[in-house]
This record gives C-alpha cells, sequence and structure tokens, in this order.
C-alpha cells in the first residue's frame, strides 16, 4: 500500500481487572411418562397433586440454601483455568427425584377413546355406493337395457343385421346390489376393527401417566471489566470485540480474590489481567492517524479516520455522481456504474452495506467496523449510494414507460386486427380500407387500452430483470439485496403505474388518430397482419379483373365487375328458357 507510511510503532501495556459472576439457579424439570412408575430408592413419590407442588418447591428452595452446593462451585473454578465455565452450567442434580402418577384427562383412566373416524359406531359409509346400497349395473351400463345385434333370413334366403333392445336380466332398474358393503350401505371402520375406541394417544393405552420430576442447579457467569483511570476507551472495546472469555490466549491473567454472597446465592472471582496493545502512528497521503491493534491474530480497532482517508477518492466520486448534473440524463445509469463499482470493491463498504442489509443502526455499524470509520461517512455513504441507485432505477421506470407505450400501439392495432378479421367485409376494391375505431376528440377506446396488459405485463418482468442485472453486474449481490431492503428495486406499484398509463395513453391515441386495414390485411396497407379469407364472389371479381387486364381490355373496378356479373346472372335464367313458355306479345 503505497499510500500508507509507519512513523512509529510502540508497544503499551495494560492492567486492569476482570471480575466473573456466578449466580447460582436451581430448575425443577418434570417429564411425563406413559403408564404407572414407582420411584426408586431415594426417590418420592405421591398422588396427591397439591403436595406434589408443595415438595417440588420445598426441594427447590432447600437446594438453593444448600453451602456444599456454592463450596463446590468455588472449588471448581479455583482449580480450573481462567473462565473454565463460561456460559450456563449444570453443576449439580439433585439424587432424589419426585413421582406423581395421576389419571390420563384424555381417556379418564380407560386407555381407549371413542374413534374420530366412526364416532364411536364401528361402521362407515360405504365408499363403493355412497350409503345407498346399490351401484350402476356393470352389463348395461345402469340404463336397464341391453343391445343385442343378430343376423335374420327371410323367406326368401337373405340376411340382414337386426338390433333389439330387452331389459337387462342382472339388474333392476340398472342398479344392482353393492358388493363392498352387500346393500347395507355401511362397512366396517378400519381404524378401530368396528370396535368404536382406539387406543389413547395421550397414554399410550395406559390410562395413567407419571411425572417425574429433577432438581438441578445451574451457575450462569457474567463478565465485566474494570480499568484504572485514564485508561483509553479503545481497550474495553477491543475486549468486548475479542471477548471476555477468550483473554487467557492474549495476555497474562491471575486470579486475586473470591467473594461469596450467600445470602444472594453469587460468588464473584476477580482476576488480575495484563494485556499488550500495539500503538501505531500512520501517515496516509499527508493524514496522520494513531491505530491501536490487540491479539495474537492483530484487529484494528482505533485506526483513527485513516481508512475514510484511503475510500476518499471513492467516496467523492459516488457523492458527485449522486449530486452531479448527469442525473438529469436518461444514461445516468453509465455514469452510475463507474462510480458504483470501484467504491463496492472496497471491503469496509461491503461491510457497511451487509450492517445495513440486517437492520443494523449507523452507530452500531460503526462498533462492527471497531470504529474504523466515522458515524458521518457510515450515513453520507448510505444516502449517496441510495440517491444514486434510486435515480438510475427511476430512470429505467420512465424508460420502459415510453418503451411500452411506444410498442403497446401497434401491438394493440395488430391484436385488435387480427381478432375481428372475420367481421371485415364489403372489402371488394383496391381503394377501399376499413378503419379500427373511427376517430374522435374526447373519450378513451378501453377495448384496445386493456388490449396492452399483456403485453406491458411482460416487458414488465423483462425490464425487472434488466435493471437487476445491471445492480448486479455494477455492485455485486449485495448491492442488489440491499437495494431490495430499500425498496429501490421495481415492484407491484411500478407495474400498476406502467400499466395504468400505458392503458390510457393506448386508448386515448385510438380515439384520436386513424387506423386502417385494406382488403388484404395490411395496415396502411403497407403491414401485413394476417391473411385474409376471400369471399368466393370478390374472388370471381378479382380473377375477372385479371384476365381484363391481360387482354388489355379497359380496367374496371371489383365493385363493377361484380355488378355486370350479378346483372348477367340474373339474364341468364331468361335467355335459356324454352320457347313455349315465352309470353305472346
Amino acid at each position: 500500500m503505497t499510500d500508507l507510511a509507519v512513523l512509529d510503532a510502540r508497544p503499551v501495556m495494560h492492567q486492569f481487572s476482570i471480575t466473573i459472576r456466578h449466580v447460582l439457579e436451581v430448575a425443577s424439570e418434570g417429564t411425563d411418562y406413559h403408564g404407572v412408575h414407582h420411584p426408586g430408592q431415594g426417590d418420592f413419590g405421591t398422588a396427591d397433586w397439591k403436595w406434589y407442588l408443595e415438595e417440588v418447591g420445598l426441594q427447590a428452595h432447600a437446594e438453593l440454601d444448600r453451602p456444599e452446593t456454592m463450596d463446590s462451585l468455588v472449588h471448581s473454578v479455583r482449580n480450573q483455568a481462567y473462565a473454565a465455565i463460561s456460559v450456563k452450567t449444570c453443576i449439580r442434580t439433585h439424587p432424589r427425584r419426585l413421582f406423581h402418577t395421576y389419571t390420563c384427562n384424555g381417556c379418564n383412566g380407560r386407555g381407549r377413546v371413542c374413534c374420530d373416524r366412526c364416532s364411536g359406531s364401528g361402521q362407515v359409509t360405504c365408499g363403493g355406493c355412497s350409503g345407498s346400497g346399490r351401484v350402476s349395473c356393470s352389463s348395461c351400463g345402469g340404463s336397464g337395457t341391453v343391445v343385442q345385434h343378430r343376423t335374420v333370413t327371410d323367406y326368401n334366403g337373405h340376411s340382414r343385421s337386426e338390433t333389439q333392445h330387452r331389459s337387462c336380466g342382472s339388474c333392476s332398474g340398472g342398479r344392482v346390489t353393492c358388493f363392498h358393503c352387500g346393500g347395507s350401505g355401511q362397512n366396517q371402520c378400519g381404524n378401530c376393527g368396528g370396535s368404536g375406541e382406539v387406543t389413547c394417544s395421550g397414554c399410550s393405552g395406559h390410562g395413567y401417566l407419571t411425572k417425574i420430576t429433577s432438581t438441578a442447579t445451574y451457575t450462569i457467569p457474567s463478565f465485566a471489566g474494570r480499568y484504572p483511570e485514564g485508561t483509553p476507551e479503545h481497550v474495553h472495546a477491543a475486549l468486548c470485540k475479542v471477548g471476555f472469555a477468550s483473554l487467557a490466549s492474549h495476555g497474562d491473567i491471575t486470579l486475586e480474590k473470591v467473594d461469596v454472597f450467600r445470602e444472594k446465592s453469587a460468588v464473584e472471582f476477580v482476576y488480575q489481567c495484563t494485556m499488550p496493545f500495539c500503538e501505531l502512528s500512520i501517515d496516509v497521503r499527508g493524514v496522520t492517524s494513531k491505530w491501536v491493534m490487540f491479539g495474537t491474530d492483530p484487529q484494528i480497532f482505533d485506526a483513527g479516520g485513516v481508512l475514510e482517508a484511503l475510500l476518499e477518492s471513492d467516496f467523492k466520486a459516488l457523492a458527485d455522481v449522486s449530486t452531479g448534473s448527469a442525473r438529469w440524463s436518461p444514461w445516468f445509469y453509465r455514469s452510475a456504474s463507474k462510480a458504483i463499482a470501484p467504491f463496492m470493491e472496497s471491503e469496509v463498504n461491503q461491510m457497511v452495506l451487509d450492517a445495513t442489509t440486517e437492520g443494523l443502526a449507523p452507530n452500531a455499524i460503526v462498533e462492527r467496523l471497531s470504529r474504523s470509520v466515522s458515524e458521518t461517512y457510515v450515513q453520507e455513504t448510505l444516502k449517496n449510494l441510495k440517491t444514486t441507485v434510486s435515480v438510475a432505477l427511476n430512470w429505467s421506470r420512465l424508460r420502459c414507460l415510453i418503451v411500452f407505450i411506444i410498442l403497446s400501439i401497434p401491438f394493440s392495432f395488430a391484436a385488435i386486427a387480427y381478432i375481428e378479421r372475420d367481421k371485415r367485409i364489403d372489402l371488394l376494391s383496391a381503394d377501399t380500407h376499413r378503419l379500427i375505431y373511427p376517430p374522435g376528440n374526447a373519450d378513451i377506446v378501453w377495448e384496445m387500452g386493456l388490449m396492452t396488459i399483456p403485453f406491458t405485463l411482460l416487458g414488465w418482468f423483462v425490464a425487472k430483470w434488466l435493471s437487476t442485472r445491471w445492480l448486479k453486474k455494477a455492485g455485486g449481490e449485495r448491492t442488489v439485496l440491499w437495494a431490495q431492503r430499500q425498496g429501490l428495486l421495481m415492484g407491484k406499484w411500478t407495474a400498476l403505474a406502467i400499466m395504468v398509463t400505458a392503458v390510457g395513453s393506448t386508448g386515448a391515441f385510438f380515439k384520436r388518430w386513424p387506423m386502417w386495414i385494406d382488403h388484404q390485411g395490411k395496415g396502411y396497407g403497407m403491414i401485413p397482419l394476417y391473411e385474409p379469407r376471400i369471399p368466393v364472389e370478390a374472388q370471381k371479381a378479382a380473377e375477372e379483373m385479371e384476365k381484363m387486364r391481360r387482354e388489355g381490355r379497359k380496367f374496371e373496378s371489383v365493385v363493377e365487375i361484380e355488378k355486370k356479373r350479378r346483372e348477367r346472372n340474373k339474364l341468364a335464367p331468361a335467355k335459356n328458357a324454352p320457347a313455349g313458355n315465352a309470353e305472346k306479345p
């Protein structure tokens, strides 16, 4: 790192005391067992619930007042290394267990309960006939009649096939007795075997349960540091970061004294500690700061703002982009990418974003970073990054909206033209065209507007993917997660706004602009939208007009040709009629 120079490095020994306070806690833990369990030697058993609870309380109180428990704890901690007991630990279990046998409430001591499936009747509705006892006949399919085909020979020796319908001999009215239930409509319940009762799950059929309670004593340790006057604040921050329970590997720790508080059931162990720290004078780009390092795997606990100096260029670039004139450009995302990419390469900035995603406040983020940056830096960083990403994504929303509106107009035009292709008639001349909707001065064509919804909905998913892809490419996956938690990515409200705007704009456009289809199914005579189905009459007229063109005869429109052809068809019967039928003058 060429920007960093070590001016001075000196070891510093800090002395302080660590108090580990052990508080005794007695807990009675009861477990229910199926059946009757008898107390063993030294145990206590009773069927009286009230007496049982009193005995549990008395045993817990006696255990808490037991002096031998505290003496055993003091002896154990003295003979072990520092912080050998650093979490809640069971130090003694009372040798006497308490037994209470009671009747199961679920079955009232019977061991069996009513079957839920058959409600205690032992019978369930037959699934084959749904309880009716009869099912459709398989021979006639439930019709009651069967069809018989046979070949018959008449007296001339000719054979013919006859079909006869006769009553089915296997059923009565198309129904037969259900073979599953024999016509009763009921089957034996498979859950209880027809007894109407099943084994009680609460007591496994024993009818009784036994609660067995054991009493245990726990020690709950807590750590506290006491520092001489004038001790720097970073000492406590370093100890908290490493953890008070693991300080034995970082310095010299000796037990100084033990204080027993029997009335509070607590013991305090006071240790004297001597820990080495390393203080360094660092010059970064002309800025002198003081670093404090601690631990076998050195960590920086007070960098004096030096990291802010190292990150100043990236921070300034992001701030300039978020407040500069480039944010008014539709292509702002290009400038944003150039500022976000180098900014997110820093591990400090990545940790700031991760901590923000977890919901930590700026002051908590500073503590997580061991105060290597200031709270102001964290706040300004998040503000500038949010502004930059927000502006870039807002421009993305606007571009998508404009593109969707522009593309939705021809999309709706083509869709409506294709849907109504069979309704278009009388397009027999080359100069004939049909307006999709007559243009007006007001109102909205909702049919055309609503036609844009499938297009804009699909486009929104594509736009969301593109914007997320851009952000991931610029700042990485953690930036996407942060933006998602901040509500910056395209969501349902963006989709709704785009759809509403596209529907209104497209519907209003169609009301004010003429759109027509010619007889060849082309929009404005240029854009092929579909292949029209030509009527027979129009096809014949078109063929005759083409014939006239080839022979060089006078050009007539399709309408005129069709009119003459119809007149000839009317006169044709009169010319072809027999002479005897003609009227005399």
